[in-house]
């Protein structure tokens, strides 16, 4: 786990914020259990307003406001919590950690099917090398 830190401008004022770019296995867990409902697998229910808070309050360690209260967060002017948000998912994508829970669900054969395409001509065939 190291600290990233990047540069916002809040108020006309330059603050850092610094952050944990890698959570504990279990904290990763508990986050992605409460903010996504399962129960019927064909349409999963994600809850992104509490994914990225809660994502937000476990990581962040240093910023201009109380970082463990979800409150002050919320009170942010939009385009603040947007840069903010913006980096720190960068390390977050919920994406990655469905992908991997579902990889769990159903293996790995069927998570990783993808949509392909089929052409209907053939490279031309080579008739190997010319020498001169």
């Amino acid at each position: 786990m190291a600290i990233k830190s990047f540069e916002i401008d809040i108020d006309g004022k330059k603050e850092i914020i610094e952050y944990e770019d890698d959570l504990l296995f279990g904290e990763l867990e508990a986050i992605v259990n409460i903010s996504v409902d399962l129960s019927d697998v064909t349409k999963p229910k994600v809850d992104l307003p509490k994914y990225r808070m809660n994502i937000l309050t476990k990581v962040l360690r240093k910023a201009p406001f109380p970082i463990d209260d979800a409150a002050s967060i919320r009170n942010l002017k939009a385009k603040v919590a947007k840069q903010i948000i913006s980096e720190v998912m960068k390390d977050y994508p919920l994406m990655r950690f469905l992908e991997d829970w579902m990889v769990t669900f159903v293996g790995t054969q069927e998570a990783t099917n993808l949509p392909t395409e089929s052409i209907s001509t053939l490279p031309k065939a080579s008739a190997g090398t010319k020498d001169k």
